[in-house]
C-alpha cells in the first residue's frame, strides 16, 4: 500500500513540477526500444539535479553512468551555451544510444560521451589535468563508489557539488554487516563525507515508483 501511495504521489508531483519535454520523452522511448535497463532517474530526480546544477552556476559537469542519456540531458539543459558536460559510460551499446539521444536533443555541442571503464576514464581526466568541474553526478556501479568519490575530490574546486544516487537502497545502507560490496562502498563514502573537513554533505531520502532510496549531496569546502 505504501509503495502505491509513493508512486501516485510521485506522478502527481511530476505532473505539477516537471514540464513535458519531448527530448526526454524520446530518450525514454528509444532506451526502451533498445532494451536498455530501466535504471534511469525519475523526472523529479532529474529536475532536482538540474536545479542543483543551476543553483551553483555550473559550467562544467561530470557524470559517471550515462545509460541512455536521460540524466545527461537534464544536466546539459542546466548549462549555459558555452558550458560542457562529460558523461562516462562503460557499456559501448548504451554509450551509442546515449550519444544518439543527446544528438537528437541538440545538445551534442556541449556534451561529450566517453566510453570505457569509469575509474580509468577518471584517471585519464586527472592525467590530462582537466579543469575543475563544478558539479558531479555519480550513478553507476556502486562497488566502485570510493574510487569515484576520491577522483571527484581531485577533479573539484571549493564549492563544487558531488551527488551520488542510490545510496539508501531500501534502507540496506544501515546494515553494517552486509555482504554486498556495493553497499559497503557506499557506506565508506558516507563515512568519508561525515569525517572529512574538506567535504560536507547530507542524504536526501526518496520514495517513488522504484521504492525507497536516496541521494547523497556533498559540497567541497
Amino acid at each position: 500500500m505504501a509503495r502505491e501511495i509513493w508512486s501516485e504521489t510521485e506522478e502527481f508531483l511530476s505532473g505539477l513540477l516537471c514540464s513535458s519535454d519531448p527530448d526526454l520523452t524520446r530518450t525514454i522511448y528509444v532506451s526502451e526500444q533498445e532494451n536498455l535497463p530501466f535504471n534511469h532517474i525519475s523526472a523529479l530526480q532529474g529536475k532536482q539535479i538540474c536545479l542543483l546544477a543551476r543553483m551553483v552556476g555550473a559550467r562544467r559537469i561530470l557524470e559517471v553512468g550515462s545509460l541512455g542519456g536521460y540524466s545527461a540531458q537534464w544536466l546539459a539543459k542546466a548549462l549555459p551555451p558555452d558550458g560542457r558536460l562529460i558523461t562516462i559510460e562503460n557499456n559501448p551499446v548504451h554509450a551509442i544510444v546515449a550519444a544518439d539521444n543527446i544528438r537528437a536533443a541538440g545538445l551534442a555541442d556541449r556534451v561529450e560521451v566517453r566510453v570505457g571503464n569509469a575509474a580509468d576514464q577518471l584517471a585519464l581526466l586527472l592525467a590530462e589535468k582537466a579543469d575543475p568541474f563544478d558539479f558531479f553526478f555519480i550513478d553507476a556501479d556502486e562497488h566502485n563508489n570510493v574510487t569515484y568519490f576520491e577522483s571527484c575530490i581531485q577533479l573539484s574546486r571549493p564549492g563544487s557539488i558531488i551527488v551520488f544516487d542510490n545510496v539508501v537502497r531500501s534502507g540496506e545502507v544501515r546494515n553494517l554487516n552486509t555482504p554486498n560490496a556495493a553497499v559497503r562502498a557506499t557506506q565508506r563514502v558516507l563515512e568519508l563525507v561525515g569525517s572529512s573537513e574538506r567535504v560536507d554533505g547530507v542524504v536526501f531520502q526518496t520514495v517513488g515508483q522504484r521504492g525507497h532510496d536516496g541521494m547523497l549531496v556533498a559540497r567541497v569546502q
